[in-house]
């Protein structure tokens, strides 16, 4: 995420990075409270944790985890959301002509942040969705001109490391009960890069 952020304050041109995680890592949201992580027991059950560079709410990162960051340089004249919907459809096309049954929301749930630190129990207007569940958790942030936006694609969850470290947490979509497990970061990117040609308004 350092390279995000590097990428971030210095690109020319839009960038895509997809990338796994090398050991399970908690990451909180920039303006995330906290009060409710239990560092002691993260520490021992060797779960780092970190703070992103944008906003959202918890993530346990697995090892085996699709990671994306979305890299733009100008997007003075757009505004939040519509980047949001935007980048979230061109994944969601993306995914499809992989074969998976997903589609973007059009309704949101979005319970208190106290109450639900986990960034998939919530699902913003546009989120990318499998079977009527989020699938991927998505966040952004904007310095000036340019725009961060992460996202993660949960390949198979720990229910027992995920409710151990984010309280209140629970499984939601993934790709192994999609029937997806094996797919691979590199295939969404080229499939994401042939969207993105097709569609380059988007």
């Amino acid at each position: 995420m350092e390279r995000d952020l590097e990428l971030l304050e210095n690109c020319s041109n839009p960038a895509l990075r997809l990338y796994c995680w090398s050991h399970p890592t908690l990451s909180l949201g920039r303006n995330q409270r906290d009060d409710w992580v239990d560092y002691s027991k993260c520490n021992s059950l060797g779960v780092e944790v970190v703070r992103r560079p944008t906003g959202g709410r918890a993530l346990l990162h697995l090892p085996s985890e699709i990671t994306y960051a979305v890299i733009l340089p100008d997007v003075a004249n757009m505004g939040i959301s519509e980047l949001f919907t935007s980048i979230a459809y061109t994944l969601a096309l993306s995914l499809q002509k992989l074969g998976l049954p997903v589609e973007t929301s059009e309704q949101g749930h979005i319970p208190g942040s106290h109450s639900a630190p986990s960034c998939l129990a919530v699902t913003a207007p546009g989120e990318v969705i499998a079977r009527g569940r989020k699938l991927v958790g998505s966040a952004q942030v904007r310095k000036g001109e340019r725009l961060l936006q992460h996202g993660v694609i949960v390949r198979s969850y720990d229910e027992q490391l995920l409710q151990a470290v984010i309280p209140g947490a629970r499984a939601e979509m993934d790709l192994k009960t999609l029937g997806f497990e094996s797919l691979e970061a590199r295939d969404i990117m080229e499939s994401w890069q042939k969207v993105v040609r097709m569609c380059p308004h988007r």
